[in-house]
């Protein structure tokens, strides 16, 4: 099964359980921007640790969670593990941290169907650049900012850019969006 078929699944199964997530990373940079190879899938969800406790058990087959969580340094959020048997493709689970971005970004999320025919949340377009150039900076990630430009120009007459730039400057990003854009020529 491709990673794009073991996303779609789990995202059938949030979908069913109406859990409210958004798929982040290089999956919702691959939608708006030129897709790239991945090994993993990145998801934020919002829900309890009790709630993550219960739903971690109905996994769908084949799908396994590792039994300890992390904490995610980029991200500084808790982060689930999902190993899927017969393939080394990942699905990494962020909870919705209290972060006033993380927050705006999960109310500014987009339904949008990744190829595998089910609907899926993904990050808006504004929020997959912002959020790529905060890990660019964060985890010196060239790949990072590579995702960035290709939005940019896939996307660029669609872009709220003052919308961009506000998050730029608050998160000290902005010179980074100007290198960005000029790359992308926008």
């Amino acid at each position: 099964m491709t990673g794009a078929a073991l996303l779609a699944k789990f995202v059938d199964f949030l979908n069913q359980r109406e859990i409210p997530y958004m798929v982040v990373g290089s999956f919702s940079s691959n939608y708006f921007g030129v897709p790239r190879s991945t090994k993993d899938a990145d998801i934020v969800v919002e829900m309890d640790a009790d709630s993550w406790t219960r739903l971690a058990r109905e996994l769908p087959e084949g799908m396994n969670i590792e039994a300890q969580g992390f904490f995610e340094m980029v991200t500084a959020t808790r982060k689930e593990l999902i190993s899927t048997e017969g393939s080394l493709f990942e699905i990494e689970v962020f909870h919705l941290s209290e972060d006033e971005f993380d927050q705006e970004r999960f109310q500014r999320r987009v339904q949008v169907d990744l190829g595998e025919g089910v609907k899926t949340w993904v990050a808006s377009a504004e929020d997959v650049v912002v959020q790529k150039l905060r890990w660019s900076e964060r985890a010196l990630r060239p790949k990072d900012f590579d995702d960035v430009v290709k939005v940019l120009y896939r996307q660029q007459d669609a872009l709220d850019f003052n919308y961009i730039e506000s998050w730029c400057q608050k998160h000290g990003s902005l010179e980074h969006l100007k290198e960005a854009r000029a790359a992308a020529g926008v």
